[in-house]
């Protein structure tokens, strides 16, 4: 059986494999049900379609999203108990240090929302939108984070849309931050559109905390800068 790397971690898989036999490898934590899976062994994420058996080499990269629909209750910018907050700064330290090491990341002081300087856009984003490799990208926790994940993210309204993705929009549908008429002004001043994506329900699987760095044994932040990503490169038909 071939040796591969699932979300970082050693293991082995058949030779011939569905989605599904590779979440399956990771545990009966990990429902194969709602979790996406992408091969990231030639540098570009290629999306594995479900039930499709694929041919398994020796060190074959993939990483396994939430999958996503085209929303649970969340409330914003409210009261976080500190916990949350410890989480939500916990999360951003490592993410920043793994994949923004040579730009800035900016985390509200009541973790409510985090952007990142340095987020890469994918290549027909890039094509997109010539001169445009880095750019900023904001997420908005919700005060009820790590229990319910982020709503989609925000990008510079000022980005072209490639012809492939149109849920690019100038405020927030079905629960995400962007509905209000206060959040739709924030949004315009300082100059954000929202990327529709949300997780499908029962998807989201944060761990359960004895103590604030048992989160790393769960869906975290890293997870969801997977699924930006992810979306942005494969994105859902209306």
């Amino acid at each position: 059986m071939p040796t591969v790397f699932i979300n970082g971690k050693k293991t082995n898989v058949p030779n011939s494999a569905t989605p599904e036999d590779i979440v399956r490898a990771l545990g009966a934590k990990f429902n194969p049900l709602t979790r996406a899976v992408t091969n990231t062994s030639t540098g570009k994420n290629t999306r594995l379609k479900s039930g499709q058996q694929y041919q398994i080499r020796d060190g074959d990269n993939f990483k396994t999203p939430p999958d996503r629909v085209k929303a649970a209750d969340a409330t914003y910018f409210s009261y976080k108990e500190l916990w949350r907050k410890q989480v939500i700064y916990e999360q951003v330290a490592e993410i920043s240090q793994k994949f923004f090491k040579k730009s800035t990341v900016e985390l509200d002081d009541e973790c409510n929302w985090v952007v990142f300087n340095g987020f890469l856009l994918p290549e027909e984003w890039r094509k997109a939108n010539p001169g445009q490799k880095f750019v900023r990208m904001m997420l908005i926790f919700p005060d009820q984070y790590p229990d319910l994940p982020t709503n989609g993210f925000y990008l510079p309204a000022s980005l072209q849309v490639p012809a492939d993705a149109q849920h690019f929009y100038n405020r927030g549908y079905g629960g995400a931050f962007g509905q209000t008429e206060e959040e739709m002004e924030f949004m315009r001043q300082e100059q954000w559109k929202w990327y529709c994506t949300h997780i499908k329900p029962g998807a989201w699987q944060p761990a359960r905390l004895r103590e604030i760095s048992d989160w790393r044994h769960g869906d975290n932040l890293r997870d969801i800068i997977t699924l930006c990503i992810d979306v942005l490169r494969y994105p859902l038909d209306d």
